[in-house]
Parts: C-alpha cells; structure tokens; sequence
C-alpha cells in the first residue's frame, strides 16, 4: 500500500511538472504579445509605474503574507487520517491567516508607497486609484490562498494549470482592451489585475466547493478527496480548533527566508522605484521581459534534462554489504569518468550558447526593440540595456547547468555550505546593486546580476574540482571551448558592434538591411568554426539530449 501510494505520488509529481512547465511557457507567451502591444499605445511613464511600482506592492504583499504558510502547509499530509484529521485542521485554519496578514501589510505597504513616490509619479493620472486597485486585487488572490495549498497539497496539479491559465488569458486580453482600446491608463491595469484575481478565486473555491458537495452526494472518483472532505464546512477555519505548535514554528522559520528570497527576487525593482525615473523603469520592464522569455524557452529543458541525469550519473554516496558509507568516486572509477564527460560536453555547449548571446546580442539589441516597438525607443539607452542583459543572459546559461550539478550531488553537509555560501553571494549582490545602479543607472543593476552570476559560477567550478579531484584523466578545462572558435567569436563582436555604430540607422532600410547583412555573415562564419572544431562535443551533447529518458 506504502509502495502503492508512493508510486501515484510521483506520477502525480511528474505529471505535474510538465503542466507547470507549460503554463509557464503559454504565460510567457502571453505576457510577450500583450507587453509588445501594449507598450507600443502606451506612454513610458505609465507603463513603467505598472510593471514596476504596482507589480512591487502586489509581490511585498503576496510574498510576505504567503510564503512562508504556503511551504509550510504543503509539507503537511493532509490525507493522514491517524490522527483524527488534525493535520487538516491545523493547515486549513493556518492557510486562513494569510486573509488578515494580508490587509495589515496591504494598508502599511500602500501609505508606504503613497509617501515615498516622486512628485513625478504622484502627478500622474489616477496614480492613487490604479495603486488602490492593485491592493485590492492582492488581497482577492490572497482569499483564494486556502484553497491553492489544499490543491497543491493533494497534487492537484492540473487545476493549478486550467485555474491560472485561465485567469492569465482574461488578465491578458482585458489588458489589451483597457489599455489600447479604452486607453483607460493605469486605471486599466488596475482592472486587469482584478479580473485575474477573481478568476483565481472563483475557479479554486467554485472546484473545492463542487467536488464536496458531489462528495456528499458519493458522486466523487477522488479517493484522496472523498477521505478529506465531507462537509463544506470543512473549508473554513474553526475557531475552536488549534493550529499546531510544530506548524507554526515552521511558518516562522520559513518567514525569515521568505524576506530574503523577496529582497533577493525583488531587490532590482526596490533600487528601480527609489532610484530611476518612471521612463528608466519602463524601459528596464521591458528588457527584463525579452531576457526572461529567451531564458525561460531555451534554457529550461536543459537544466530539467541535467536534474534527471545528474543524480543517476553521479550517485555520491552507497551502502556496502556490511552497511558502511563509503565514496563511489575513487580513481579509476569508470562511471564518473563518463558522467564527468557528459557534464564536460554540456557546459561546453552552454558556453558556447552563452558566447552567441554575448558576441551576437550587443550588435542587434538596437534593431531587435526597433522592429519590435516601431522605433520608440531609438533615442534612449534601451538598445545599450538590452546588449548588457545579453551578456547576463550567457551568464545565466552556464550557471543554471553548473548550479544543477551541484544541488545534485551534493552531500547532506556540503548542502549547508552551499547554502551559506549563496547567502553571502546573495548580499554582495545587494551591495553592489545599490552601488552600480548609483554609478550606471539601470544598467547597473544588470552588471550586478552578472556579477551575482559571475561568481555563482565561480563557487560551482570550485566545488567541481573538488568533486573529481581523485579521478585521473579528467580535464575540467576541456569545457572550454577550441581557440580557433573564440577568435571567431571575438571578430563577430568585433565587427558587428562597428557594423552598428557606423552603419545602422533605424530610419534608413538600406542600412538597416546592409547591418542585418554582416551580422548573418559573422553568423554564418563563426558556425562554420563551431562546426570544424566543436562537431565532436555537439553531436555528444544531441546523443545526451536523446538519451536522457533510458538513464536508469
């Protein structure tokens, strides 16, 4: 039955992850299409005080008042019926809390906001009222909080994916309308916002709700479901009933990581509010926006593939007949020498991926918001932001993969470490957001993120070296890839970036198509190099991608 039940769990898990994966794509998507027509009708000021300012107060409130209950409660099983269902109990009245938690941080973060904007964003149309409306709408989506942990906690992880696909794709088209039809201003966001909340209250509440009452009727197909739930009432918190002690000390311990994981998530925007005009924020937005989407589709299922294959390439630590520990990794030991290679041959790609953003980014970042936003960006920095964001873009491909490994075969102990060690790497970042930003403005913050990433990177290699140190014949250095392919890469920057200043004109279609030109031959040369002297490592890394599945 143990066994049984463990089976469906990770069934249920991986089933999940891969409808989570495809939210995550389809809301990408729609963010991109509504953000590129939105920005073209919208003014600057106004949309950088929404995807910055609003989106701010709605992340302070959502993240402080549920983070920490959220990891809490989930951890929790709910469906234990040994204990008289207190473990239900104790987790529905906790999830409650986040409602009054909510309002109180609602009612300090909004006066918060109020009196520390500039006279410029206070000055603008319906500010108070479009900043009242994402208030409100974070306190919407907070009441359906109980019943997304119920559903998280029993693996329903389908009606995740149906309730928030469906409340981003209303979010999305009502933006559109608001905004470029109605012109309605940040009023409009305002609007969006809560129809997307609403959608995610009416579509948790109206499931639990309908799934107990056909409960009581014995209509329902869900085992796990039928056994927790008989009573609407269930739903709701009691008064009379307890939260449990060890629940709530958990609750507090997370709270102090849930404000570090905020200042680190949001710490760009707190130095953005305070620190950039509404234009300076509006253009960071968007250049955000194109990384992210770049990094969520192309570098997503590789460090998915790495998280299967690490832990069954590199298993650490196995028990002996007689029950002793012992290292799996000794000289001479064939099996990490092969899972050395395939982690070899896949930074080497990523390198390679993160060297063609790097080169190729900088030279066309101007010409990519042109044709995207029609022009409307040719006289600010925004070209320079996005060829920066680029650069940590490659950073970002490498450490994701370097990071997968060593959260995969890490021991117990060494975990710790890692812990502390991002915690230190987490505020250096800080620090040097604050100061860059001062010195640079807004493409401080992303030389920061790099630097952040930079030295990420840095404590993986060290830990790898660590990691093979008694394997003979293993060469991290051979990660890097040939000379021959960096020198290439070096003349494409080289050229394309001159090919920028000197030839691309935004108003001119024949320079524009003469800069397009030599970018496609650098390409195409630079390719060809890949090709001559990387082949070997490229076909390695496709055989790695076919094969992930049978990695027993």
């Amino acid at each position: 039955m143990k066994q049984q039940t463990e089976s469906n769990v990770l069934k249920n898990g991986l089933v999940g992850a891969f409808y989570l994966i495809g939210l995550q794509i389809i809301s990408r998507v729609f963010t991109f299409i509504i953000n590129t027509l939105v920005i073209v009708g919208v003014d600057d000021s106004i949309f950088g005080v929404s995807a910055i300012q609003y989106q701010l107060l709605s992340s302070i409130i959502l993240f402080l008042s549920r983070e920490a209950i959220r990891r809490a409660c989930t951890r929790v099983n709910i469906t234990d019926e040994s204990n008289d269902g207190n473990n239900l109990k104790s987790v529905i009245n906790l999830s409650w809390l986040v409602l009054p938690i909510g309002i109180g941080l609602s009612i300090i973060f909004e006066n918060f906001f109020l009196y520390t904007s500039t006279k410029e964003t206070l000055e603008i149309l319906n500010y108070h009222y479009g900043l009242r409306l994402f208030t409100i709408s974070s306190i919407l989506e907070l009441l359906s909080e109980p019943m997304y942990i119920l559903a998280q906690n029993l693996l329903l992880f389908k009606i995740r994916t149906t309730v928030e696909g469906f409340a981003l794709f209303f979010k999305t088209f009502s933006t559109y309308y608001f905004i470029v039809i109605l012109n309605m201003g940040l009023i409009g966001f305002g609007y969006a916002q809560i129809l997307y909340s609403l959608t995610l209250v009416i579509g948790y509440f109206g499931y639990f709700l309908v799934n107990t009452i056909n409960n009581k009727r014995n209509n329902n197909n869900n085992k796990e479901f039928s056994n927790c739930f008989k009573s609407i009432d269930q739903l709701f918190p009691k008064f009379t009933t307890t939260i449990d002690r060890n629940l709530i000390k958990l609750s507090l311990l997370y709270t102090w990581q849930s404000i570090y994981k905020l200042l680190l998530q949001e710490g760009e925007k707190f130095v953005l509010f305070f620190s950039e005009t509404n234009q300076g924020q509006a253009i960071f937005a968007i250049v955000s926006n194109l990384g992210s989407l770049i990094v969520r589709f192309l570098f997503l299922p590789i460090e998915e593939t790495c998280f299967l294959m690490f832990p069954k390439l590199f298993p650490t630590i196995k028990t002996s007949g007689g029950g002793k520990k012992k290292n799996d990794h000794d000289d001479g030991n064939e099996d990490f020498k092969n899972g050395a290679n395939v982690l070899i041959v896949i930074m080497k790609f990523l390198i390679l991926v993160s060297l063609i953003f790097t080169c190729f980014g900088p030279g066309f970042s101007h010409l990519l918001l042109n044709l995207l936003y029609k022009n409307k960006f040719k006289d600010t920095n925004a070209g320079i932001l996005l060829g920066f964001y680029c650069l940590y873009v490659g950073f970002l491909a490498i450490n994701g993969v370097s990071e997968a490994f060593v959260h995969s075969v890490a021991k117990e102990d060494q975990l710790k470490i890692v812990n502390w060690v991002l915690i230190v790497i987490g505020f250096i970042y800080l620090l040097f957001t604050l100061i860059l930003c001062k010195l640079f403005q807004n493409i401080g913050i992303i030389l920061a993120n790099c630097l952040n990433m930079l030295l990420r990177i840095i404590y993986s290699i060290y830990f790898m070296k660590s990691f093979f140190k008694n394997i003979k014949d293993i060469k991290l250095s051979n990660m890097i890839p040939n000379k021959m392919v960096l020198l290439s890469f070096l003349i494409s920057f080289i050229i394309t970036n001159l090919s920028n200043k000197y030839i691309y004109n935004p108003d001119n279609f024949k320079s524009t198509c003469i800069h397009l030109l030599v970018g496609i031959i650098c390409f195409i040369q630079t390719c060809g190099f890949i090709y001559l002297k990387e082949w070997v490592s490229i076909k390695e890394f496709r055989k790695i991608l076919s094969n992930k599945n049978k990695i027993k």
